[in-house]
């Protein structure tokens, strides 16, 4: 049973990370004037942007670590993929949902808005997309619902190249996160806000 549910629960790891810690730091620091003053330094809004995408991968790769390492020394966890393909996919994952909070940071006008946002998308794709229950349980209408979830195409990306699937077995979910970064870079760009 862990060595099924680890990349589920590494995908609400990437979850939890990209639409709260990503969303509540930016917003917060745009409520509390931080961005306004950094605005007077030659700072631009990437590298903020960037800075915080680092903060919180760290944070999540650490979560991911953790998470593998109890595995290991408590549950005898077993391990059959490729740990390049694996490492990859957990970035296209992470960033993908990274952008996701950068939107929201970048269009809520309060700390408080972001974060009733963050978890008005987070809960239901929890629940919903296999990562606390296997999908497969879920009703066929709901299965329909999941499949344009975000979080289902990281959940089966994180599984099928944890069981040594190959990348083009994923390509479909390879696509959408990789979508998903893309408009996610590009709204966060248009609808970043120093005030």
């Amino acid at each position: 049973m862990i060595d099924v549910i680890i990349p589920s629960l590494t995908a609400m790891i990437i979850a939890i990370t990209g639409l709260m810690s990503t969303t509540m730091t930016l917003a917060t620091y745009r409520e509390n004037g931080i961005l306004r003053r950094l605005r007077t330094t030659p700072v631009s809004p990437l590298t903020i942007l960037l800075a915080q995408v680092i903060v919180v991968f760290a944070m999540t790769l650490l979560g991911m670590l953790l998470l593998i390492v109890v595995g290991m020394l408590v549950y005898d966890l077993r391990f059959e993929g490729n740990p390049l393909s694996v490492l990859g996919g957990f970035v296209l994952s992470s960033l993908s949902f990274f952008g996701i909070g950068i939107i929201l940071a970048g269009t809520m006008p309060t700390v408080r808005a972001a974060w009733v946002g963050g978890m008005v998308l987070l809960y239901p794709m929890v629940f919903l997309s296999g990562a606390f229950f296997p999908l497969e349980l879920l009703p066929a209408a709901v299965q329909k619902v999941a499949a344009f979830m975000p979080l289902t195409h990281v959940v089966d990306l994180l599984n099928g190249l944890w069981t040594g699937e190959p990348w083009g077995a994923h390509l479909l979910n390879a696509g959408v996160l990789a979508g998903v970064l893309l408009l996610g870079v590009f709204v966060s760009v248009k609808t970043f806000r120093w005030e």
